[in-house]
């Protein structure tokens, strides 16, 4: 006599939102073919067939279904599980220290585990270890800034890649311990999935900081990474030297006309404008002319011609990652936005002081972008 018919797993396991799933349920003993029914409400994206459970789940909550399967003999066995779809947990850090106390250099080695992801903050604080920035080691792609603040013990370190990183190492350091100890490495992270978006919503916890580029800045420069940015689109219209002149002259016969308007001269400061250099030498300003209200020439036609020539505000500038503007994001760029990364944890804490004058081979189209944060503390650099 044969085994009797069962169900060969006790529990379904968990589905995550918008990720491929698939369990089986395997039946043993009874009299072949087996066939499966499904009863209860999967959530939507998911199907059963033939014991096998698969799809992209597109629905949380729990599930309560129960797998039916009988064989040729027409005997059947049932099994009731609970479905969990809940949305992706975040990547895990797993870093390997020595287990037992040194006084010794060591090699730390930090890797991706659980989720991939497309870039990475972290904040770790390594007191009593000092770290050899010389020898840090990054996976090949990461694309990275990094910093060391010695007052404070904490090793900083934003990134990105250009593709989705599976898991696995994502760099490695050597640490070097002040004293005797069991070396001990706490971590604050925040990873981001395929789409760029983060599987948790609080960043590293790091004080406000000054810089003109920041992380966002940083993942636009991963993704170009090696390719020749699209071709600038040329000057607009009205922007040449002659059409500047024209506009000059148009922009000095609207103001004599303005001023005879409202009963003031062609030269000289206006009701409310502040005197000019020579007039203050000469003397006392001449009293104001009466002035003329605001009802009796804004519906004006000259004043109408004027709003209908005044040109549109010209939209914010794009980060362009060719920093160095010779047709290809690769190292060079890089190591200019580290020269001047914001490592805030939103990466606009800082507001700018001072405006900074390009540097050469700068794009001055960035300049919204290098203004949204200011100069970081001195950071250790490395290329990926």
């Amino acid at each position: 006599m044969g085994e009797p018919l069962r169900i060969n797993v006790r529990s379904a396991p968990p589905a995550y939102l918008g990720e491929r799933y698939e369990a089986r349920f395997p039946a043993s003993g009874g009299v072949r073919p087996y066939r499966y029914e499904l009863e209860g409400k999967l959530p939507q994206g998911l199907n059963f067939a033939n014991g096998r459970l698969s799809g992209v789940p597109r629905e949380k909550g729990s599930f309560k279904i129960t797998v039916v399967v009988s064989d040729a003999a027409l005997s059947s066995r049932s099994a009731s599980f609970v479905l969990k779809v809940s949305d992706p947990p975040p990547p895990a850090l797993k870093i390997k220290l020595p287990q037992s106390e040194t006084d010794a250099p060591f090699i730390a080695v930090f890797t991706l585990t659980k989720r991939p992801a497309s870039a990475l903050r972290l904040s770790l604080a390594v007191k009593d270890l000092k770290p050899d920035l010389a020898s840090f080691k990054a996976a090949p792609g990461l694309v990275y800034v990094l910093r060391y603040d010695a007052k404070r013990q904490t090793l900083d370190l934003d990134g990105a890649f250009p593709q989705t990183f599976k898991g696995g190492e994502v760099f490695r350091l050597k640490f070097e311990p002040v004293r005797k100890l069991r070396p001990r490495v706490q971590t604050q992270t925040q990873f981001f999935n395929a789409k760029g978006e983060p599987y948790t919503k609080t960043p590293p916890k790091r004080p406000a900081d000054e810089g003109r580029y920041g992380f966002d800045d940083l993942r636009a420069l991963a993704a170009a990474w090696g390719k020749k940015p699209a071709a600038k689109a040329p000057p607009e219209a009205g922007t040449g030297s002659a059409d500047k002149e024209a506009a000059a002259k148009s922009e000095t016969s609207a103001s004599a006309k303005k001023e005879t308007r409202t009963g003031t001269e062609p030269s000289g400061s206006g009701a409310g404008e502040p005197p000019n250099e020579a007039s203050a030498m000469e003397g006392p300003a001449s009293p104001a002319p009466e002035a003329v209200s605001e009802e009796s020439t804004k519906d004006s036609p000259a004043t109408q011609v004027d709003a209908a020539n005044a040109k549109p505000a010209a939209p914010a500038a794009r980060f362009d990652p060719d920093l160095n503007t010779d047709g290809v994001v690769n190292t060079a760029d890089l190591e200019l936005l580290r020269k001047d990364y914001a490592f805030n944890p939103g990466g606009r804490l800082g507001t700018p002081t001072t405006n900074k004058t390009p540097e050469k081979g700068e794009e001055a189209g960035g300049e919204t972008n290098r203004a949204k944060e200011n100069p970081a503390p001195e950071e250790a650099e490395q290329a990926p």
